[in-house]
């Protein structure tokens, strides 16, 4: 049936050229590369996508006596990857994801973020940004308190850099130098001093977006000036701590313009001066948004006065803000 001398018949008598054999021969080849080849790049995604430890993350917000931020892992599902801790951008720690870490000195608006690394490559696995100050009984210094935090695990204490591009002090003189008017009230009659925002009893909080006109990074500042007094029957002082996070709902941003919207009723005693600040290494700027207290506040910058009373920015209604410059910040980066 078959006659291969001339190479012009075959099976069944169709006629296949040597040119076409090849040619089938070689579209197999090609086919079985492209099938070994796709398979190799898929095998290879996937595991690129199964080094890095994706998981979750329990961080909760312990509430007591020394307010910290605990951060513990849930569930991990590679037990081999290295994670590394971010405070604003700024890596910080890196463990094995295992260890619960605590923070403290960490501010409202402070944004953490757990990344996995392996390689040249990270995958994010949670954020989370500071909704309200931690307590700091280990930093003094006013302003390392925006430059610096504390991490401890169950070992070792370490003190990490969060904020390296502005480092700065803001402080209220309740009704400026000297013995402060009572108003009347039962108090001794006492010069208070200067009371730095970093206490309790204020309210500073950092954004990453444009906020009343400036650019980020911004600081919205909301301050008490007259209701911890040192007073004869007992009560609040400036050296108690505060339930709950006052001046924390003192104010909402509009999300088309950024400006401050007030809600000075749901906050109180945090309530009496809203002010915005944007840092600067030659010179700051300052916005007074509004000042409800009638008393002669004086505030400083770096220590030195930014707005000798505050008085005048009291309009008895919501005042129109009122843009100032201000004392310069110390730039350890070299910022603007």
């Amino acid at each position: 049936m078959f006659d291969t001398a001339d190479g012009e018949s075959g099976a069944l008598g169709v006629s296949t050229p040597v040119g076409v054999t090849l040619m089938i021969v070689i579209v197999v080849l090609l086919a079985t590369l492209v099938t070994v080849t796709t398979t190799d790049l898929a095998r290879s995604t996937q595991d690129s996508a199964q080094v890095h430890g994706v998981g979750t993350f329990d961080v909760q917000f312990q509430e007591s006596g020394n307010d910290s931020l605990r951060i513990s892992p849930d569930t991990l599902r590679n037990e081999d990857s290295t994670y590394i801790l971010e405070v604003n951008d700024n890596r910080v720690y890196r463990w094995d994801g295992h260890e619960p870490l605590e923070f403290t000195c960490l501010y409202p608006g402070d944004h953490i973020e757990i990344v996995s690394k392996e390689g040249e490559t990270t995958y994010p696995v949670r954020d989370y940004r500071m909704e309200r100050g931690l307590s700091c009984e280990r930093i003094r210094a006013l302003p390392e308190k925006f430059e610096y935090a504390y991490i401890e695990n169950q070992s070792a204490l370490d003190k990490v850099r969060v904020q390296p591009e502005f480092t700065f002090g803001i402080e209220i003189d309740p009704d400026g130098t000297g013995p402060d008017d009572t108003l009347g009230n039962d108090v001794h009659k006492q010069d208070i001093g200067k009371i730095p925002v970093t206490n309790q009893w204020h309210y500073i909080r950092k954004y990453d977006k444009p906020i009343e006109g400036f650019s980020p990074p911004v600081w919205v500042i909301v301050m008490t000036d007259n209701v911890h007094w040192k007073s004869v029957g007992g009560g609040l002082n400036w050296t108690d701590d505060p339930s709950g996070a006052p001046g924390s709902d003192a104010y909402k941003i509009d999300d088309t313009t950024g400006d401050l919207l007030l809600r000075p009723a749901d906050s109180e005693p945090t309530n009496d001066i809203y002010m915005v600040f944007k840092p600067g290494c030659s010179q700051s700027e300052l916005k007074v948004v509004d000042v409800s207290a009638g008393y002669h506040n004086r505030i400083y910058v770096n220590d030195q006065v930014a707005i000798p009373d505050t008085a005048p920015y009291n309009s008895g209604a919501k005042s129109t803000p009122k843009l100032l410059t201000a004392p310069a910040v110390n730039c350890p980066t070299g910022g603007p």
